[in-house]
């Protein structure tokens, strides 16, 4: 005997707690709304009906989840899980430089000597990196004393499946890589179209 009341004690705790759920979750009617729904069922004035819906109900209710709040507590659990994958999409794992996708060591002047840009039309000014030449300066102010710049080439596939290229410059501290200054960000085609277009042009060379 003393289990069903243990049983029935933890069911009590469980409608406290959904009830208590709920009330904070609960989004409240706006009077307009209360009208246009009373308008729409007119049996809702009616004191038969006011009584099913204000008083039989919550009692039925309270007694069905008092007696089989397992089911409850089961169907609540499912429930917060499903609204967490349903509420977006799932989060995409951020890029970060892995230390074997490291190229070689430079020095500051010789990246910014390579990376000098020359635009004949004079669109963009003859910096290193043209109109990025600002971001790469405050890129280089967040470098720690004593960190190496390293430039990286990786290749990266976002949780949608598409395949991308990576390259630009990394800070290295205690060989471990840190943040990285992006200079090339290139969808790559899936190698079986990439085969298939390589097949179709060497076809097109052999004589009919």
């Amino acid at each position: 005997m003393i289990y069903l009341y243990w049983y029935l004690g933890i069911g009590v705790v469980v409608l406290a707690v959904v009830y208590g759920a709920h009330r904070l979750t609960k989004e409240k009617k706006s009077e307009s709304l209360r009208d246009l729904l009373e308008a729409v069922n007119p049996d809702g004035k009616k004191l038969s009906y006011r009584i099913l819906n204000n008083f039989v109900a919550p009692v039925l209710a309270v007694i069905l989840v008092v007696a089989v709040w397992p089911v409850v507590v089961y169907m609540q659990v499912k429930e917060l899980f499903q609204k967490k994958e349903s509420n977006g999409f799932p989060e995409e794992r951020e890029f970060a430089v892995e230390r074997e996708q490291l190229l070689e060591r430079l020095t500051e002047q010789e990246i910014e000597r390579r990376e000098v840009v020359t635009d004949p039309l004079k669109a963009a000014p003859e910096l290193p990196f043209g109109h990025l030449h600002a971001a790469w300066q405050e890129f280089l102010k967040g470098r720690a004393d004593g960190a190496e710049l390293w430039s990286f080439s990786a290749r990266w596939q976002t949780m949608w499946g598409r395949k991308e290229l990576r390259c630009g410059y990394v800070v290295v501290q205690d060989g471990a890589p840190g943040t990285h200054f992006l200079t090339v960000w290139k969808d790559i085609p899936d190698e079986a179209e990439a085969d298939g277009s390589a097949k179709q042009e060497r076809a097109k060379d052999i004589p009919g």
